[in-house]
């Protein structure tokens, strides 16, 4: 199957995702970009370490006290290790909104930790974004006075670069060896 989004995946994950289970794309919305995680060997079960809080009354992944959420895959197999969401690095905000304190984003690392699920460990992976921003209309409130992209952090980036990478929403759902689906991230970035 192909990607049956009209998006594209974004960057940090164009090269880890599938479109083979047709049941992880039913109702997807016009502005949506879905993919399941695979790792580099095409493995499909990952572990999941966050650094940030596990909110049990919202059931979702959510900052610690000042660290952004961090979330990494990784392969039951190959342990081969995937980044998933880092909420100061990705989507729009990041791009263009919110900075952080270098070294407060190198001690995340330290504060990796293991979800644990009801009891699951292991988990398929459903990744989506949502693209609710035209950057086609309104990509001269973008550009620079060299008529480049430059994001907060000065870097500099095509349109293609803006239209993948700058949603406004990022959601992951994890399904167990049950097939219980859940989700364990949504944040709205713009």
């Amino acid at each position: 199957m192909k990607n049956p989004s009209t998006y594209q995946a974004p960057t940090h994950l164009s090269a880890f995702v599938s479109y083979e289970n047709s049941a992880y794309f039913q109702e997807m919305i016009a502005i949506e970009w879905r993919g399941q995680l695979q790792s580099s060997t095409k493995g499909k079960k990952f572990k999941i370490h966050y650094c940030g809080e596990y909110a049990t009354d919202i059931d979702l992944l959510v900052d610690h006290e000042n660290y952004p959420v961090l979330v990494y895959a990784e392969d039951v197999e190959t342990k081969e290790r995937i980044l998933l969401f880092d909420y100061a690095k990705h989507g729009y905000d990041a791009m263009f909104c919110d900075e952080y304190d270098e070294e407060i984003l190198q001690e995340r690392e330290e504060q990796l930790q293991e979800l644990e699920l009801g009891g699951a460990y292991t988990f398929e992976i459903i990744a989506y974004a949502y693209h609710n921003i035209d950057y086609e209309e309104e990509m001269e409130e973008f550009l620079n006075e060299n008529n480049e992209i430059e994001l907060l952090s000065g870097a500099i980036i095509t349109p293609e670069e803006l239209k993948r990478n700058g949603f406004d929403f990022f959601g992951i759902d994890v399904v167990d060896q049950y097939g219980n689906r859940q989700t364990i991230v949504e944040f709205e970035l713009a």
